[in-house]
């Protein structure tokens, strides 16, 4: 693997500093009982109070703590195996590298940009970092395979890239319909609270979404890029959707209303992107 050095180095970084701040945002539990706020707008919000997320609202609190869970127990032992096989060879440790690192880039660029500030920014920005270049690294070593001749020529590229074009689809226009009905009525979007922006939406419909139905489109292409995009953004979405479902028990446990639609829907395409993944694995030559 060329760059396998960089690569390595850069992944053994983000596995400690992710570590560090997933068990920090999970265990670190000081502090006192909810504190209420008055957003910009005026708008009574109640902060969470405890630990490192307690000038986060209840709400992206416990979506934070249970993302973190997930990033500790999943993706970075998952990160640190996938380096292992991509040192050795791997095109399927290559694959998993690249996904993770793209969920991870995404997850800490939400941190930096998005989440209140707390003692671990400055990790935070150097997860951003070293995501980045791992990502950018781990490309372009993926770049130069031909990936189609590794792949069985049974690989079904039409339903796996009908998904991605599919679920990116939904989640635009969940994220439209929570976001233009406000609009309409000229009012404060709910998901707003005492931020000043909706971070997370403007990632997902700016660069996110697109680049699921790019690599779809792509893909029942067969397109060389799209043989390398498809996987990563498949892999990079399961995770998400994984943490999703995560940050509606983690609410719905702690008291906070959530929407069964939605959840029951997540779950489904959890098991559409796990069959992708599986074909994907499935089809790879080493």
């Amino acid at each position: 693997m060329r760059y396998r050095k960089s690569i390595s180095f850069l992944t053994i970084l983000i596995v400690i500093l992710a570590g560090i701040a997933a068990a920090s945002g999970v265990f670190l539990r000081g502090g006192g009982k909810e504190i209420p706020l008055r957003s910009i707008h005026q708008d009574l919000v109640m902060a969470y109070g405890q630990g490192l997320y307690k000038n986060e609202s209840v709400s992206m609190a416990l979506q934070a703590r249970a993302q973190d869970l997930i990033t500790l127990v999943l993706g970075v032992p998952t990160l640190l195996w996938s380096v292992l096989l991509a040192g050795k060879g791997s095109l399927k440790g290559r694959f998993l590298l690249l996904g993770l690192l793209g969920y991870l880039l995404y997850t800490y660029t939400t941190y930096s940009f998005g989440a209140m500030y707390n003692g671990l920014f400055l990790v935070y920005v150097a997860l951003l970092s070293a995501c980045f270049f791992a990502f950018i690294l781990t490309f372009l070593s993926l770049w130069e395979e031909d990936i189609q001749s590794r792949l069985d020529k049974g690989f079904p590229e039409k339903f796996v890239g009908i998904i991605l074009i599919i679920t990116a689809a939904l989640a635009c226009m969940m994220w439209l319909k929570r976001i233009c009905v406000p609009l309409v009525k000229q009012e404060v979007p709910g998901e707003l609270e005492h931020y000043t922006t909706l971070v997370i939406q403007a990632l997902d419909l700016a660069i996110l979404l697109p680049t699921g139905i790019l690599a779809g489109i792509l893909l029942m292409k067969k397109n060389k890029f799209g043989y390398l995009l498809a996987p990563v953004m498949v892999i990079k979405q399961m995770v998400l959707v994984i943490v999703i479902i995560a940050m509606f028990i983690n609410q719905s446990i702690n008291g906070v209303a959530t929407d069964i639609s939605e959840l029951v829907g997540f779950l489904v395409i959890a098991v559409i992107l796990s069959s992708c993944l599986y074909l994907f694995l499935k089809n790879i030559k080493e």
